[in-house]
């Protein structure tokens, strides 16, 4: 006796399994959330978007391997979710891998060799000898149904995103580890990541700019460049742009603050446009892999003779600090600037000044802000910069008008305004140093235009609210005669469109670093430089 299938009948059958019973952990967490609209839609979610994997998955022949094993290792997988709230992720994987003998034997239990033996073992066997999939004689007609069925898939994830986006998105980012719960998507990216970092692995780390000198004149005193990498700060809500709510009234008010109003970033989310914007490739051609295995601007400057630190408060630097002196500041923050959901960035100025003071020679420190990240918005500002009310006081942004949630994004960029100002006036006060300060942020944010909420989305069709960020420069008397750079010139070209593509240029140009990597017309300073 066989059970004769589709393959599409089988893909779905093989998804409502998975996601009914493979997922049991995975639904408390979506039951604990007491959304019940999530409660109610996420099994259309789930189902469409296995699906959808599996179609690309599930192709004659290869079905009868590719089916058992993930029923068997997802039955493996689910126990452990339900059982010890475990997430799959490559590092899990490795660890597996790792495994011997006596570890592995303490994960053994009857109700683990039951679990895996109903759920995993059995409809294995069953698939594997009764079942049959029936082909069309037409393959260009089975294809056409497997392509209709992907469509259908993801049409359906469509219509939720446009109608619940905003639970979705508080959902997975609250919760951000949640999608390695979700059996069996989590085991095949695991596996995915692992393979493609096993070979990544050997691939050799390149140096960058091996000629690199810097030709500075002496002058006796110390340069300093403060640069300010902000997060999720968008243009649109900049004090200092024009239409922008005021957001920015102790910038307006410092003096010698330059405003750049069109910058584009390099990405629409940390992870891309930070080690992006430190590199030397631009943003239509850069490859993540080649920026891992390679130095970036940071190492350069360091190479060439100049004090390189770095201040985190982003929960890390992507790799970009890795060879240069790093601060986590929740190492020296003090009493009431962290919670736990991170610090304050006014922690960043603990011990600035001593470190500026103890520099040997010129240099740049980096402070790389937690900036307006959400979804927990209001947790990035203290109560007297609570100025745009009423606000959005949970991350649950579902649960908030789309005021209140401007009113709290708008209160975030009210804490930069100050945290910018107080470490300009910490520079102004260094009697023996010409400083600096350049504050760029790394992507902006979606507050729900067109439904879109946080970052992420991808590049092509992102809109400008992620993609377009803050910019300003300040520097004293000092630092512009040491450099040569006219501030009236930077000030009249303060309105041409840059990018992040211009930082890594930017950067060699205005400590003098000369080598065959830079390039002059990238150099926003470049112009402006006696």
């Amino acid at each position: 006796m066989r059970f004769r299938f589709t393959a599409n009948r089988a893909v779905f059958l093989f998804s409502l399994y998975v996601a009914a019973v493979f997922n049991i952990g995975y639904w408390r967490s979506v039951f604990q959330t007491g959304d019940w609209l999530l409660i109610l839609t996420m099994p259309l979610f789930l189902v469409a978007a296995i699906n959808l994997i599996m179609q690309l998955l599930f192709w004659p022949k290869v079905h009868r391997l590719t089916i058992p094993l993930l029923l068997l290792t997802g039955a493996g997988a689910s126990f452990a979710v339900m059982t010890q709230n475990i997430f799959f992720n490559a590092d899990m994987i490795q660890n597996l891998l790792q495994t011997n003998p006596a570890e592995a034997g303490a994960w053994l239990s009857w109700k683990f060799i039951l679990w895996v033996a109903l759920t995993g073992v059995l409809p294995a066997v069953l698939y594997a000898r009764y079942g049959k999939i029936r082909h069309t004689a037409k393959w260009y007609k089975a294809l056409g149904w497997r392509v209709l069925s992907a469509v259908a898939s993801l049409a359906v994830i469509g219509a939720l995103a446009a109608t619940s986006y905003s639970h979705y998105a508080s959902f997975f980012r609250n919760h951000s580890k949640i999608s390695h719960q979700i059996t069996p998507t989590n085991l095949i990216g695991a596996g995915i990541k692992t393979a493609h970092s096993a070979y990544d692995a050997n691939r050799p780390f390149e140096t960058i700019a091996n000629d690199a000198k810097r030709h500075a004149a002496p002058h006796g005193r110390k340069r300093l460049l403060v640069l300010v990498v902000g997060e999720t700060t968008r243009a649109q809500n900049w004090g200092l742009n024009p239409g922008a709510p005021d957001t920015t009234p102790e910038l307006k008010q410092t003096a010698g603050v330059i405003n750049y109003p069109d910058i584009s970033s390099c990405g629409t989310a940390t992870a891309v446009s930070l080690p992006c914007m430190f590199s030397n490739m631009n943003r239509n051609d850069y490859n993540a892999s080649r920026a891992k295995h390679q130095e970036n601007v940071m190492d350069v400057l360091q190479r060439s003779g100049l004090y390189a630190s770095w201040r985190e408060n982003d929960g890390g630097c992507k790799g970009v600090c890795d060879r240069i002196k790093h601060i986590n500041i929740g190492d020296i923050a003090q009493a009431g600037q962290c919670g736990s959901d991170g610090c304050l960035d006014m922690a960043l100025l603990n011990g600035l000044e001593e470190e500026i003071r103890a520099m040997k020679g010129d240099g740049i420190i980096v402070l790389h802000t937690i900036g307006s990240h959400g979804p927990a918005y209001y947790k990035r500002y203290t109560p007297e910069f609570k100025t745009f009310q009423p606000t959005c006081d949970t991350n649950q942004l579902q649960d908030c008008s789309s005021a209140a949630l401007q009113n709290t994004y708008n209160n975030t960029i009210r804490y930069i305004d100050h945290m910018l100002t107080a470490t300009i006036k910490l520079l102004d006060r260094q009697t023996d140093t010409d400083s600096a300060l350049w504050y760029v942020s790394d992507h902006g944010e979606s507050l729900g235009e067109n439904g879109i909420y946080l970052h992420g989305t991808p590049y092509a069709v992102a809109l400008k609210t992620q993609t377009q960020v803050p910019m300003i420069f300040w520097a004293k008397q000092g630092w512009y005669q040491g450099s040569g750079v006219s501030a009236a010139c930077l000030k009249s070209n303060a309105g041409r469109s840059y990018s992040h593509d211009n930082l890594f240029h930017s950067l060699l140009g205005v400590f003098d670093v000369q080598t065959a990597e830079y390039r002059k017309e990238q150099d926003i300073f470049a112009a402006c430089r006696a």
